[in-house]
């Protein structure tokens, strides 16, 4: 038996929306779920941030079909769109822009429905351990982590991580985001924390970051 994981949201999320032609990283975190080794432990925020993803993902397909609708639709001024996904909407409408509406309609409800389903059924069958709630999250802790990660839902998850590990034998915090919590970042968190919190005596969990796996 392994170690426990606790789950960042992109695992589960990734996990989901697994196909045989999905990206590397999508079918690194899909293996990881279905080869699992040690107990699961996914956090109230990692719950709340799934939620919000598969509604922005819902808000994302409606622009693109706005889009294939009309050519003079702006991807880049809607409202539906968050600044950062811009280049992949554009992806994604040059990916589709010869089909019809009706056929991209369809093809976005049944990716949706399939990732949807697979999430409910891994928090029904697959956790072993739901970790800290929303309001137990250490605000405090948030704020500091915040002062080094710009992310702010990442800075919960970790906060319930750390709050978690406290009183533990170490768990692997497991993600699969290679631009806030890269294995240097990491580090880098971690030493700054050892300099200006170290009487709070913070235990990070041990990172595995699938971005940077074989």
């Amino acid at each position: 038996m392994g170690k426990d994981n606790f789950l960042d949201t992109n695992i589960i999320f990734h996990y989901s929306n697994y196909t045989d032609t999905a990206s590397k990283i999508i079918e690194k975190c899909y293996f990881f779920v279905k080869n699992k080794s040690g107990r699961f432990i996914l956090c109230w925020a990692v719950l709340k941030e799934l939620e919000e993803i598969t509604k922005k993902r819902a808000r994302f397909h409606k622009a693109i079909i706005e889009k294939i609708k009309d050519t003079t639709y702006s991807i880049e001024d809607s409202p539906l769109i968050s600044f950062r996904d811009i280049p992949f909407a554009k992806q994604i409408y040059e990916k589709y822009k010869n089909k019809s509406k009706e056929e991209i309609e369809k093809l976005f409800q049944i990716e949706r429905n399939s990732s949807e389903l697979k999430i409910k059924k891994f928090i029904q069958f697959s956790i072993d351990e739901r970790g800290i709630s929303l309001n137990q999250i250490d605000g405090e802790l948030i704020n500091k982590i915040h002062n080094i990660i710009p992310n702010h839902a990442d800075c919960k998850i970790l906060a319930s991580a750390l709050q978690l590990q406290k009183d533990r034998e170490l768990f692997l915090f497991v993600t699969a985001d290679g631009k806030d919590l890269d294995p240097n970042g990491y580090e880098f968190l971690k030493g700054q924390f050892e300099i200006n919190y170290s009487k709070e005596n913070w235990k990070f969990p041990e990172l595995l970051n699938l971005v940077y796996t074989n």
